[in-house]
């Protein structure tokens, strides 16, 4: 047998494992980091539906209990929350029953890039929610409906504040979750899977 024939042999061998074992790490890896994620989804549409569930009852009972700005600020909170209420269940639930294992690599990767850039989308929703809020403020000072303006224009400043503070806070706290638990790992593949070349001399 050629002396050649073994180190062929090996290597027509070992350079395919190599790659399968390094794709098989980065799955787990992933998987683990899609998991996580998913926690991370289920404690935040939990905040999300309490911030929705309080506002609702006060502002339900507040509609019925104050008059003036204050009514049309309570009547607001509630109407407004009854939306937020059902985006966070139906988030709660995709969270819960979103399995990892059956996901591929590029579906959980686009996952995450998909969630970041609608937080992003968010936040400047929110802050025109604010900025609308500001002149409903300010229109209500020359308008015969100044209560109602007001009073909207308050809810508006509320509910757009702490939706900016919720989706920048969640923004931020996967992107440091990904920096931790996903780019050393998507690093580590390109550099000792997908960069993989050996050169040998027969």
């Amino acid at each position: 047998m050629n002396h050649k024939t073994p180190l062929l042999l090996f290597t027509m061998v070992f350079i395919p494992l190599n790659f399968l074992f390094a794709q098989r790490a980065i799955s787990d890896k992933l998987q683990h980091f899609q998991a996580k994620r998913n926690d991370i989804n289920q404690t935040a549409m939990l905040v999300l539906g309490s911030w929705a569930a309080a506002n609702i009852l006060v502002g339900s009972i507040g509609n019925f209990k104050t008059e003036g700005e204050t009514k049309y600020f309570h009547q607001l909170n509630a109407t407004w929350n009854a939306v937020n209420l059902g985006i966070a269940a139906l988030g709660y639930f995709k969270a819960v029953h979103s399995d990892p294992a059956a996901m591929t690599n590029v579906e959980m990767l686009k996952d995450y890039n998909s969630l970041q850039s609608f937080l992003l989308l968010n936040a400047g929703l929110d802050a025109a929610y604010i900025m609308t809020g500001l002149y409903l403020k300010e229109k209500s000072k020359h308008s015969s409906s100044a209560e109602r303006l007001k009073g909207y224009g308050n809810s508006l400043l509320l509910q757009g504040g702490f939706l900016l503070l919720f989706d920048v806070s969640l923004y931020f706290i996967h992107l440091n979750h990904a920096n931790i638990h996903l780019y050393p790992h998507l690093e580590s593949l390109a550099a000792g899977g997908f960069g993989l070349g050996i050169s040998i001399r027969l």
